[in-house]
């Protein structure tokens, strides 16, 4: 898995507490601390969710006996439809 350093990844949750206080969709009183704490989760689930989404679709793709050659926009086309049937699952 090539996830982000946890360094990335408390950027990532500040930015987003940032943006939910600007947004008034947190008190301005809530414990930061406990909000970053669980958009780093929330952050990571859907990470991970992508990433398992991402190879089901690619050994999809690659057992087809008619397979696109990836890199192509046949290929892009079909990874696409294939990921977003697959993310409507979950």
């Amino acid at each position: 898995m090539n996830i982000f350093s946890d360094e990335r990844v408390d950027c990532i949750a500040e930015t987003i507490y940032q943006e939910l206080l600007k947004r008034n969709l947190i008190s301005k009183t809530a414990k930061s601390y406990q909000i970053k704490s669980e958009v780093k989760k929330a952050y990571i689930k859907f990470y991970r969710l992508n990433e398992d989404i991402s190879k089901m679709v690619l050994q999809k793709i690659r057992s087809m006996s008619n397979a696109p050659e990836e890199g192509t926009s046949a290929f892009k086309v079909l990874y696409d439809k294939y990921f977003l049937a697959e993310w409507q699952k979950h």
